[in-house]
Order: C-alpha cells, then sequence, then structure tokens
C-alpha cells in the first residue's frame, strides 16, 4: 500500500534528516508518476530557498552503481545450482538494502525530472502534426516521430529540441539572436537563427535539407573533433548508420518537405527505399518477392493520404501487384 508522504517529510529528506524506514517509505511513493511531480515540485521549491544546496543525481547514481558492481566482483563464484531457502531480512548486507532503496529513489527521481522538465509531442504511423513552439517557430511533425523540448523558459532561456524520426521546421529570428538547436542521437545538431530547413533522422540514418537562410550543421563522432559546416540553401548532408557523413547539393529542396501536404516525390527511388518508407510512415513490413524487384525504380510524384492509397499508387507505378495482411505487405509480379 502506497504510504502518505507530506511536504514536511520531503523537506527533512531534502535536509539529509530522514531515516532509513522514511527513505523507504519515500521510494514506495515515488512508484507513482503524480507522486515523482509533486516531488521535483517540492525540491524546486526547497532548492529555491537553499541555494547552498546542489543536488547531482548523475554523479550519485554513478558512485551507487560503482559500489555495486564492487560487491559483485567479491561474491564467490557460484557456478552449482543450489536451493536457497529465503528468510525476510536474515542475514542482509545493511549497506545493500539501504543502496537498494537509494537506487530506486533516484531513478524515480530521474524519471521525474524528466517528466517535469521536458515535454514530449509525438505522431503515431500515418499521422502528421503541425506544431507552434513558445517562441513562434513552427514545426510539422512527420509519422512515428518524437519533439522533446524543454516546458519552461523555451525562447528565453533555451531553444534547443531532440528530435527523433523527421521534422520541418521554420524557425523564427528573435530580437536577442538566440540560437535554436535541434540535436540526434547520431551526432548530428543543427544550429540556426532563422531560416527553414528539414531534418530526417531514423535508424536508416539522418539527413538534413536546407530550403531558405543559413544554418551551421554540427557533428560529433567518437573520440573525434566536431565537424563543422556552413550550410547554404539546397545543400543537403546525410550521415548513414555506420556514420560516415556526405554532402551534396539539390536544386529542388523543397521536395524534402513535400510531406506536409501528404505530397511523395520519387526521383528513381527504389522498391527497397520505399519500404523503408513504408515502415517507418505507416508501420508496415515489406516483403519482396524477388532480389530484381528490390532494385526496381520509381519516377513520379502524388498525393497520399494513408497507406492504402500509397500502396495502390505505387503498385500502379511499378505494374505490379501487392497483398496485404496485417501489418505485412507482399509486393510481386
Amino acid at each position: 500500500m502506497s504510504q502518505i508522504i507530506t511536504k514536511e517529510i520531503l523537506v527533512e529528506h531534502f535536509a539529509g534528516r530522514s531515516t532509513v524506514l522514511q527513505r523507504t517509505m519515500i521510494a514506495d511513493w515515488l512508484q507513482q508518476p503524480a507522486h515523482q511531480q509533486q516531488y521535483i515540485a517540492w525540491l524546486d521549491e526547497w532548492e529555491r530557498h537553499h541555494p547552498q544546496y546542489l543536488a547531482n543525481d548523475d554523479a550519485a547514481l554513478s558512485r551507487l552503481l560503482d559500489r555495486i558492481d564492487v560487491w559483485e566482483q567479491r561474491q564467490p563464484d557460484q557456478t552449482e545450482t543450489r536451493v536457497v531457502v529465503l528468510r525476510p531480512f536474515s542475514g542482509y548486507t545493511p549497506w545493500l538494502v539501504a543502496a537498494t532503496i537509494a537506487l530506486c529513489l533516484l531513478a524515480g527521481l530521474y524519471a521525474g525530472k524528466q517528466y517535469v522538465l521536458y515535454q514530449t509531442i509525438e505522431t503515431g504511423f500515418g499521422e502528421t502534426r503541425r506544431l507552434t513552439l513558445p517562441d513562434g517557430s513552427r514545426v510539422t511533425l512527420n509519422a512515428h516521430s518524437t519533439l522533446r523540448l524543454p516546458r519552461f523558459g523555451f525562447g528565453e532561456k533555451t531553444r534547443a529540441v531532440f528530435l527523433t524520426g523527421e521534422a520541418a521546421f521554420a524557425i523564427r529570428h528573435t530580437p536577442t539572436h538566440e540560437r535554436f538547436v535541434v540535436h540526434t542521437n547520431r551526432g548530428v545538431d543543427v544550429v540556426v537563427l532563422g531560416t527553414e530547413f528539414n531534418v530526417y533522422n531514423r535508424p536508416t540514418g539522418t539527413k538534413v535539407v536546407l530550403s531558405k537562410g543559413a544554418i551551421q550543421l554540427n557533428y560529433a563522432q567518437a573520440s573525434k573533433a566536431i565537424r563543422r559546416f556552413r550550410l547554404q540553401p539546397g545543400d543537403l548532408v546525410n550521415v548513414d548508420p555506420s556514420g560516415q557523413l556526405t554532402k551534396s547539393h539539390t536544386e529542388q529542396p523543397n521536395i524534402s518537405t513535400a510531406w506536409c501536404d501528404n505530397r511523395f516525390i520519387f526521383n528513381s527511388t527504389t522498391v527497397r527505399e520505399i519500404a523503408d518508407l513504408l515502415r517507418d510512415t505507416y508501420d508496415l513490413q515489406v516483403v519482396l518477392k524477388s532480389q530484381h524487384l528490390a532494385k526496381r525504380t520509381v519516377t513520379g510524384s502524388f498525393e497520399a493520404k494513408n497507406a492504402d492509397e500509397f500502396l495502390q499508387v505505387v503498385a500502379g507505378l511499378l505494374e505490379i501487384n501487392y497483398r496485404q495482411h496485417g501489418n505485412t505487405v507482399t509486393f510481386f509480379d
């Protein structure tokens, strides 16, 4: 049963005066997301009145995990199977119990902080969404994508967002020249002041296409110096899953954002690439009956508002047949 945790108990806990029993109760209480939000709110209030206290959750968690690793390494190697009778609180290591409680607290605290400090906007398969950010910038989020941004101070203290999937950005320039940064999980960061561009960041790679203005692209690889690129309209940078970066130029950069209007523009696009598009956009797994079919290409432009319309048009362009069963689509001649 969840314990009742008052603000007074947490204030004592923040000051380092809570008992082992209270810490156990707090760890149980933090299992509820609503309690995590309340915990962070009270912690933020307490820290504002006690500026000398600087919580470092990541360092504490790291130290705790190191202690557990050391403890595990000291244990004898037991390769044979034995029947162990568990007796409550019999022969336990006090610090290990305390460490487990602390780990639960830190895990709940970290998850709660992430939820309170950041908001995540996401789209489902086959869904696009248009957003206006607090600074007036516009974002169109493609299907199966997420955009994470700070809940507080966006446009005043920071204009940094984290993207997974694909999004088209129209960034508003601020009077204070505040930089807008798009972070990806492949070491590619897009830094702008005010411009329009498209960022694709999926398992098949990361791609940035600039439509208007100018942007700076920072590319960080492990154990290598950060590479910086100044992009002009029409410039395209692609980073494949292995980390290989290539830069090219297109005379029609707006093609990269045609999906915002439910349009698909193919220029010698292979069926294999179309299969990836169907997976990322509509959660459809494509089965190709022959390698020859995988290498065939499509050139054309069409509008499709859903997966059925997309499949019908592509099958017509390729002059092939397809069969769909659940989320699996089979292309065959």
